[in-house]
């Protein structure tokens, strides 16, 4: 993946998402090996020769988009489980059907299958963890990604995997500045003992990796951490340690009111994941509540298995629409806000705040580039309504990812699609068996 010194995206409707809400229609950005150098209008750039222009007339330009919670490499098991009540997919430990047959290198090529699915659709970050990561973090290296990685760690009927965390960490750093670098992640508070969170919590600091956890996901387990003294999953976060600026818990459906200040006094974040939660528990967390009491929200799309698609627009506009519904407030989550979620707030969840989110010099140049000439997307009157509730993953045209330009007219520029779905093929039909 070659990056040129220098380049300039010229003629778009420039979104930059920073503070100020500043959109230059039509502008231009500049970058400058993998830093943003200039945003700015049409003319505000000079010439300065040896530059490669990007033509980019009839494009939005705006920050990649960013993913706080997913489990790319699952996209091996696309749709698996369909109709399965919540109760089921507790009993299973959400594992979908035929996991049992895969082994560690498939869960490789699944990454590459997600993550490439995630990248053409217009997210260039991703918050990410599972088991296997040492090959995971592989195929993020490879498709050229930004991540945050974890390697799953559980202590309720098994060893804790410390020796896959934190050579994990060893490898790859838990420097913000690096494009794939790593945090904790624990799995959730009723697979995980309080001593193992206390563990996380010390361990975090030690290394200055950020904690990712699953939470309140599951009546399950809320009945697990009665059974050991924790009124709710937020409240044994809060008796460990565990939350913080520096936590991500992902769902936080089963909340109360108490919890609920204990998430916005603490500053945590909460990774919401609308349509996984709608198909597999039927049930939303109280977003619009969490919102009003200063909870910090960003977005996620979770797995395939259940989403089905790894599409943030998508999951801006199922997030809209359902929390409107579950609140019955229409005017909950407007557009702006949940354009936000998927940009500079999830970038600010991450850690990353400094480096994407928004376009801004001396940020990363993480960048996508959508064709505005969609007839579902016509005419442009609002541009953050347009986005959440027209735009499809389908729309993005180009991506950058410091400053590397990985996605051009729709196609990786780095990736074999076609022989990466020849793998996918032999894997399905490998876990399959007669089935296929």
């Amino acid at each position: 993946m070659e990056r040129s010194a220098r380049q300039v995206l010229a003629g778009g409707v420039v979104l930059t998402m920073n503070a100020r809400g500043d959109v230059f229609s039509p502008g231009v950005v500049v970058v400058d090996g993998a830093r943003i150098l200039h945003v700015g209008g049409e003319g505000s750039w000079l010439p300065h020769g040896g530059e490669t222009v990007v033509d980019c007339r009839g494009c939005l330009i705006m920050p990649g988009l960013v993913n706080a919670h997913t489990h790319a490499c699952m996209a091996l098991f696309r749709g698996l489980g369909e109709g399965w009540s919540r109760h089921r997919w507790s009993a299973s430990a959400y594992a979908p059907p035929y996991m049992d047959r895969a082994v560690p290198a498939d869960y490789y090529w699944g990454a590459m299958l997600g993550g490439l699915e995630m990248l053409t659709s217009g997210i260039t970050c991703t918050a990410d963890r599972f088991s296997h990561m040492s090959l995971i973090a592989e195929a993020f290296d490879r498709l050229g990604m930004r991540a945050v990685l974890c390697h799953t760690l559980r202590d309720v009927g098994r060893a804790p995997e410390w020796e896959g965390a934190l050579s994990l960490i060893r490898r790859w750093g838990t420097s913000a500045r690096s494009r794939i670098h790593c945090g904790i992640g624990p799995h959730a508070p009723d697979t995980c003992s309080d001593d193992l969170l206390r563990e996380v919590r010390r361990v975090a600091g030690e290394t200055g990796a950020r904690i990712f956890i699953h939470c309140a996901q599951s009546e399950a387990e809320l009945d697990a951490l009665r059974g050991r003294g924790h009124a709710g999953g937020v409240r044994c976060l809060a008796a460990t340690g565990l939350l913080g600026p520096d936590l991500v818990a992902a769902h936080c459906i089963y909340v109360d009111e108490e919890e609920l200040r204990l998430l916005a006094d603490s500053g945590s974040w909460v990774a919401h994941c609308p349509v996984s939660n709608a198909r597999i528990e039927g049930r939303l967390p109280p977003v619009a509540e969490m919102l009003r009491r200063g909870v910090r929200v960003a977005l996620g799309t979770d797995w395939a298995v259940s989403n089905n698609t790894m599409d943030l627009f998508d999951e801006m506009k199922c997030a809209g629409l359902l929390n409107k519904v579950a609140a019955g407030d229409a005017a909950v989550l407007p557009s702006a806000a949940l354009l936000r979620m998927a940009t500079v707030d999830a970038a600010r969840a991450l850690g990353l705040d400094a480096q994407i989110g928004s376009l801004e010099p001396g940020k990363a140049a993480d960048v996508i580039a959508l064709a505005m000439d969609g007839l579902h997307l016509e005419p442009w009157h609002d541009i953050p309504a347009t986005l959440v509730y027209s735009a499809k993953g389908r729309d993005v045209r180009h991506v950058w990812v410091d400053g590397r330009q990985l996605v051009r007219d729709r196609r990786p520029t780095h990736i074999d699609v076609g022989a990466l779905l020849e793998e996918i093929g032999r894997i399905r039909r490998r876990i399959r068996g007669a089935e296929a």
